[in-house]
C-alpha cells in the first residue's frame, strides 16, 4: 500500500500544478490585480490673522476748538480688529485734521498697517482765530464767493480785532466794502495778495484815512519780513511817501489764509503820494507793461504806466508826463553829460536813497525794471524816485535768498547811467556813510520783528509750507552783516 499511496499524492500535486501553472488568457494581469489608488483630500492651512478694521474705542473729550488750534487727542483710544475676531489696542495710526476752516470738521484716523483702513470723528472749529499776538482781519464776501479776479471787486464785510490795541478794532457790515486780487507773479501763488476798497475813507491802525489798502501775502518770503525791512529802511532814510506796515493775520470766509502785511496802496492822495492830482504825475516802471495809459520812453525804452492823472478823456493830457521823462533821458544821454543839466530835472536825494536802499537789499527788480515808481509834483517840482515797493526779488532771489552778499546789484542801464556822474557817486557814498548806523542796526530790527512773528509764522507754516524759521532768520542776519561789510568797502571806493 505504501508505494501506491505515494504515487497518488504525487499525481494530485502534479494535477494542481497543471491547473495553476497554465495561465488563463481571460484572467486579469498582475497589474490589473493592484488595488486602485484612493486620492488623499488636500487640506487648506489655517488662514493667517490679518487686520480687518480699526475702531474708535474712546473719542477725545475735547472736540471744540478755535481756528488754527492744534487739537489735543491724547485721550483718543483706537483698537485693531482682526479677521479671526480678536482685538487689540493700538497706537500705530496717523491723524489727519484741518482746523484752518471754521465749522464741523472731520478728523480721520488712518492705520499705519493698512492705510486704506480708517475711522473718523467730528470736531467743531470756531470762527475766531487763536491768539498769535497780531491783529486779525476777518473778511466775508457775499455768500462766501471766492476771489478769482484782479480786476473785478466783490462785496465784503470787514472786521478787525486787535486784542493788544482795541482802539484799532473795526467792524463794517452790510457788505458795503470791496475786495479783489492784486499782484502779478504773486497772484499766481497759492497764498493770494489782495486789495481792499472801503466804501468811504477809513483809517487803519492810526494811518491816514483812505479807501484803498493792500494785503501783501509774502508767500515767496520765508522770513515774512523782507518788505518790512525795506519799508523800515525807507523810513530811516527819510525817503518821502514810504509805506507803513502792519503785520496781521487774515481770515477769509472762515478760512485762515496766513500771516500778511497790511500797507497803503501806492497812489496819489493825502497820506500816500501827496502831490497835485491834476498837474503832477505818478508812474510805475514795470516790464509787464499791462495797464493803460502807458508808453515807452525815447532813449531807454522804459515801460512806463501812468498811475496819475487818472481817466483823462483826451490822451494828449498825458503828454506832460512823457515830455518830462523823455527830457530826463535826453539829458542823461546828452553829449555834455554829466553837465547836461540833468541834475536840475531830478530830486537827487530821492534818486540816491531809492537806488541805495534797493542795492542794500539787493533788489533784482531794478534790473527789469519792475514795480519801480517815480513821481513829479506840479509846477517847478523835479522828478523824484519812490515810493519803495515789492521786494520778493530782494535779498537774492526766490529760492536763492541770502546766498550772494558780495555782489553789486544788477540795474537797468537807466539807473546805471547815474553812476557815471562823479557828483552822484559822491552823494551815494555820503548817504551810505550818513545812514550806516541805521543800516547796521537793521539786524536788531530783524530780531525784534521776527520775535513778534514767532507764533504767526508757526501758524502760517502749518497753513502753507513749513520752514526752519530760526535758521532762515539767522541766515538773513548773517547775509545782512556780510553785505554791510562788502558794500562799505565798495561804496567807499567812490
Amino acid at each position: 500500500m505504501a508505494p501506491l499511496m505515494k504515487k497518488g499524492w504525487l499525481f494530485a500535486i502534479l494535477l494542481v500544478l497543471a491547473f495553476t501553472g497554465c495561465p488563463d488568457p481571460n484572467s486579469p494581469t498582475p497589474a490589473e490585480l493592484i488595488p486602485e489608488t484612493i486620492p488623499i483630500p488636500e487640506t487648506t492651512p489655517p488662514a493667517e490673522k490679518s487686520l480687518a478694521k480699526i475702531e474708535i474705542v474712546t473719542p477725545p473729550a475735547k472736540i471744540d476748538y478755535l481756528l488754527g488750534d492744534i487739537p489735543d487727542f491724547n485721550d483718543l483710544v483706537i483698537k485693531n480688529i482682526y479677521t479671526d475676531g480678536t482685538e487689540s489696542l493700538t497706537s500705530e495710526y496717523d491723524i489727519r485734521y484741518d482746523t484752518f476752516t471754521a465749522g464741523t470738521r472731520t478728523v480721520t484716523i488712518i492705520s499705519k498697517e493698512q492705510s486704506e483702513l480708517t475711522a473718523s470723528f467730528d470736531i467743531t472749529v470756531a470762527e475766531t482765530l487763536i491768539d498769535t499776538g497780531l491783529p486779525v482781519i476777518y473778511l466775508d464776501t457775499v455768500n462766501g464767493q471766492e476771489i478769482t479776479s484782479r480786476e473785478d471787486y466783490l462785496k465784503t464785510n470787514i472786521k478787525i480785532v486787535d486784542a493788544a490795541n482795541p482802539g484799532n478794532n473795526l467792524e463794517n457790515t452790510a457788505y458795503k466794502d470791496e475786495i479783489r486780487g492784486r499782484g502779478n507773479t504773486s497772484w499766481g501763488a497759492p497764498k493770494k495778495p489782495y486789495r481792499i476798497k472801503f466804501d468811504k475813507k477809513t483809517s487803519l491802525f492810526g494811518y491816514e484815512k483812505a479807501k484803498s489798502w493792500v494785503l501783501l501775502a509774502n508767500y515767496l518770503d520765508p522770513t515774512l519780513l523782507m518788505n518790512t525791512v525795506a519799508f523800515e529802511l525807507g523810513a530811516r532814510f527819510g525817503l518821502p511817501f514810504t509805506n507803513h506796515y502792519q503785520h496781521v493775520e487774515l481770515v477769509l470766509n472762515g478760512t485762515y489764509q496766513g500771516s500778511y502785511v497790511l500797507t497803503e496802496q501806492v497812489q496819489v492822495g493825502k497820506g500816500r503820494v501827496d502831490i497835485d492830482e491834476d498837474d503832477g504825475f505818478l508812474v510805475e516802471l514795470d516790464r509787464y507793461y499791462d495797464e493803460d495809459p502807458k508808453f515807452r520812453t525815447d532813449v531807454y525804452q522804459l515801460p512806463v504806466m501812468i498811475k496819475s492823472p487818472e481817466d483823462l478823456s483826451d490822451p494828449t493830457g498825458y503828454d506832460f508826463v512823457k515830455n518830462s521823462i523823455n527830457a530826463l533821458e535826453a539829458a542823461l544821454q546828452g553829449d555834455s553829460f554829466p553837465e547836461s543839466g540833468y541834475r536840475d530835472l531830478i530830486n537827487m536825494d530821492t534818486f540816491v536813497d531809492f537806488i541805495l536802499i534797493n542795492e542794500i537789499v539787493d533788489n533784482g527788480e531794478l534790473g527789469w525794471p519792475k514795480s519801480t515808481y517815480m513821481y513829479k509834483d506840479a509846477g517847478a517840482a523835479k522828478i523824484s524816485m519812490g515810493p519803495l515797493w515789492d521786494f520778493d526779488w530782494g535779498f537774492g532771489s526766490p529760492g536763492n535768498y541770502f546766498i550772494h552778499a558780495d555782489r553789486r546789484t544788477g540795474m537797468h542801464s537807466f539807473f546805471r547811467r547815474f553812476f557815471d556822474d562823479p557828483v552822484f557817486r559822491t552823494q551815494y557814498k555820503a548817504h551810505w556813510n550818513t545812514h550806516y548806523g541805521d543800516i547796521a542796526d537793521i539786524v536788531s530790527f530783524i530780531d525784534a520783528t521776527a520775535a513778534s512773528l514767532e507764533k504767526s509764522q508757526v501758524l502760517n507754516a502749518g497753513r502753507w509750507e513749513a520752514v526752519d524759521y530760526a535758521q532762515i532768520i539767522s541766515r538773513m542776519k548773517t547775509w545782512w552783516m556780510q553785505r554791510m561789510a562788502y558794500l562799505d568797502t565798495e561804496i567807499n571806493k567812490y
